[in-house]
C-alpha cells in the first residue's frame, strides 16, 4: 500500500513539474513571439518612413551672410536681415508643396562659405539656392534680378538659373538682367548639386529696397524662385541623365 502510495505521489509530481514546464515554454514563445513582432513592425514604419522622406527633392536654402557679417547695408538696412526673411519664406512654401527643406541658416549666425556648400553636399542634396540682395553705391539708379551659375560644372546649373531668373521676372515684373556665370562662387563651384545665387533686389536703389522690404513683395520673389525650382526638377523627370 504505502509503496503504491509513493508510487501515485511520484507521478503525481512529475505530471506537476511537466505541466510548469510546458506552461513557463509556452510563455517564454509568447514573450519571444510579442518582442519579435513588435521589433518587425516598427523596422516596417522605419523603414516605410525613410523611403517616404528620401524620394522627396532634398533641398538647401541658403540665407547669405549672417551674424559678423552683415553683407550689404543701406539706410541701416541689412541684407543678412533680408535673405534670412525670404529664406524663412521660401522654406515655407516649399515645404507646403511637398519638398524636403533643409537652411544653412535659420537665425543671424556666422557661416563661412565653405561650410554652406560642404554641409549641402554632407546631406547629398538635390539642389542649393542661395540668397542675396544686390548693391552699387556708384550709381544708385541700378535695379533688377539677376541670378549667378557655375559654368564648370556638368549638373545643369545655368538651366535652374535660367527658370528661376525668367520665373522670377514674371512673378515680379522686375528688370531682368539676366543670368551670368561667375566660375569664383565658392557655393556655386564648391557645391556638387545644381547651384544657383539669386540677387534679388538691389538695395541701394531706394525704390527696390521698399519693395524687398514688403512681405507681398518677397512673396512674388519666393513664388518666383519655387515655379522655377519645379520646372526645372520636371524638366529633370521629362530628361532624366
Amino acid at each position: 500500500m504505502r509503496r503504491n502510495r509513493k508510487r501515485r505521489l511520484m507521478k503525481l509530481h512529475l505530471i506537476s513539474l511537466f505541466l510548469m514546464v510546458a506552461i513557463m515554454g509556452g510563455l517564454a514563445l509568447s514573450i519571444y513571439y510579442s518582442k519579435t513582432s513588435q521589433t518587425m513592425i516598427a523596422q516596417s514604419y522605419y523603414e516605410t518612413e525613410r523611403t517616404v522622406t528620401t524620394t522627396q527633392p532634398l533641398i538647401i536654402i541658403d540665407a547669405g551672410h549672417g551674424g559678423i557679417d552683415p553683407g550689404s547695408d543701406s539706410h541701416g538696412i541689412l541684407e543678412k536681415d533680408i535673405n534670412l526673411e525670404i529664406a524663412l519664406k521660401l522654406q515655407e512654401v516649399l515645404h507646403e508643396n511637398g519638398y524636403s527643406v533643409l537652411m544653412t541658416r535659420e537665425d543671424d549666425n556666422s557661416l563661412s562659405l565653405r561650410e554652406r556648400s560642404d554641409f549641402a553636399n554632407e546631406k547629398e542634396a538635390d539642389l542649393f539656392i542661395s540668397l542675396h540682395q544686390n548693391c552699387y553705391a556708384q550709381d544708385a539708379s541700378v535695379h533688377g534680378i539677376e541670378v549667378y551659375y557655375n559654368s564648370d560644372k556638368t549638373t545643369n546649373d545655368q538651366q535652374l538659373a535660367q527658370m528661376i531668373q525668367e520665373s522670377l521676372i514674371n512673378e515680379t515684373g522686375a528688370k531682368n538682367r539676366g543670368i551670368h556665370s561667375d566660375n569664383g562662387l565658392v557655393v556655386t563651384r564648391e557645391t556638387i548639386m545644381p547651384a544657383v545665387l539669386v540677387e534679388t533686389a538691389f538695395i541701394s536703389n531706394d525704390d527696390e529696397l521698399d519693395l524687398i522690404m514688403s512681405d507681398d513683395y518677397q512673396n512674388k520673389v519666393v513664388k518666383g524662385i519655387v515655379v522655377g525650382i519645379e520646372e526645372f526638377l520636371n524638366e529633370l523627370d521629362r530628361n532624366p541623365e
